[in-house]
């Protein structure tokens, strides 16, 4: 079983009452050090877990991004976005594998209708009042637990304290509060597994698609972009902007076009800007037309959200306001910026049948744990993926 809750950064746990974690933790192996992949954001990293690729070849390059075929792409979970690799589930069932997709991204496709053997949920699983409809999700996990056609693999979303992070603060009572029903979530699913027959071998993995910053204010990208005459689009989503070009009548003017918002951008200390054909070494985005030409990348405090994500009261300082915009209006803690920055890493914790007992181990590759389930479940990982399992993890390396 693979669960995963939306922004458990470390600190939080550390910060607040997680028993059924920290039985995790004594019984099985953990870590606070779980690596996202660039940019380190939900949608982008829940799909990179469960294919394990990196967003380049799996295509879901941000939260946001514009597909010059399918056009405008906005936290969509239709595993059909996918240009390459498969989802877990669909691994699983190729190779016999009854599964469970319970708001599980990539758990539908509008082409080939659901993925998996049972499907849970429709939408966005964050919509309010989503808590009702996570503790009916958490017990509608524990009946599969308990039915005599148990699953293979189940797999869960939860949207945990990510909101609350985003718009009330780490250290927030909402916070706390928020933490402590996923810790429930997570106590009431090993009770369940506790009742069951001794031959029933269940191995539980808890984890998370990224961490959690503090930040202070908004970079103004619109403002920034016009104030330079620089003539792009920017479809921007957590701490990065896609800054995509029009077309130009020939290459020499293209480059000279990215090579002057380059040096104009460059300016700035509050992010740094690289060409999707030039990018550093943590951005593994690919070269494909759903990334900008150019990417703009936030440095903490400062994060970046296209206009229409701001309250409405606040939009018209994109046209004529100031390049950097206080943000205690709108969010006081974000994520997406490069793995590595401190706060982004997220956690993961393994438990149960086929799992070692190292307690806490260092640095984990998200990317590797679609191969380490595989590797638990006995079948072989999903085509093209590019992690590798983690045998840290596994009572039989």
């Amino acid at each position: 079983m693979l669960l995963l809750f939306d922004g458990f950064a470390p600190q939080i746990v550390d910060a607040f009452s997680t028993p059924a974690l920290d039985r995790m933790g004594r019984e099985g192996t953990y870590s606070h050090a779980l690596d996202p992949v660039f940019p380190s954001i939900s949608l982008t990293n829940g799909i990179t877990i469960s294919t394990g690729c990196q967003p380049g070849k799996h295509g879901v390059v941000s939260n946001r991004f514009i597909d010059p075929e399918r056009g405008l792409y906005d936290h969509a979970a239709d595993a059909d976005w996918l240009t390459g690799c498969e989802h877990i589930h669909e691994t699983a069932e190729r190779q016999g594998v009854r599964t469970a997709a319970m708001s599980w991204v990539g758990r539908h496709s509008e082409t080939r209708g659901q993925l998996a053997s049972v499907v849970w949920g429709s939408g966005n699983p964050c919509d309010y009042p989503f808590e009702e409809r996570e503790a009916e999700r958490a017990a509608a996990i524990r009946s599969l637990l308990v039915a005599p056609d148990r699953p293979g693999l189940i797999l869960g979303y939860f949207c945990g304290p990510d909101g609350f992070e985003h718009f009330t603060g780490m250290e927030s009572e909402e916070t706390r509060a928020a933490v402590e029903r996923s810790d429930a979530i997570v106590a009431g699913i090993l009770e369940t597994i506790d009742r069951l027959e001794p031959q029933a071998r269940v191995s539980l993995l808890v984890t998370t698609d990224h961490g959690m910053v503090d930040v202070t204010h908004v970079v103004n990208i619109a403002r920034i972009l016009r104030r330079h005459e620089i003539d792009a689009t920017p479809i921007s989503s957590g701490t990065s902007s896609f800054l995509y070009f029009p077309e130009f009548p020939d290459r020499a003017a293209r480059d000279a076009a990215l090579d002057a918002a380059m040096n104009a951008l460059s300016s700035y200390d509050a992010f740094s800007v690289f060409r999707k054909d030039a990018p550093p070494t943590y951005a593994r985005l690919g070269n494909s037309p759903r990334v900008g030409d150019l990417v703009v990348s936030a440095h903490p405090p400062y994060f970046i959200e296209d206009l229409e994500s701001w309250p409405s009261w606040l939009r018209w300082l994109g046209r004529i306001g100031p390049d950097f915009i206080w943000s205690r209006f709108t969010l006081k803690a974000t994520h997406g910026y490069a793995p590595g920055t401190p706060g982004v890493a997220g956690v993961v914790y393994a438990w149960g049948d086929g799992v070692s007992n190292r307690g806490r181990v260092g640095r984990v590759r998200n990317i590797d744990l679609h191969p380490t389930v595989t590797t638990l479940l006995g079948i072989e990982p999903g085509p093209e993926v590019e992690g590798r399992r983690d045998r840290r993890f596994l009572e039989t390396p």
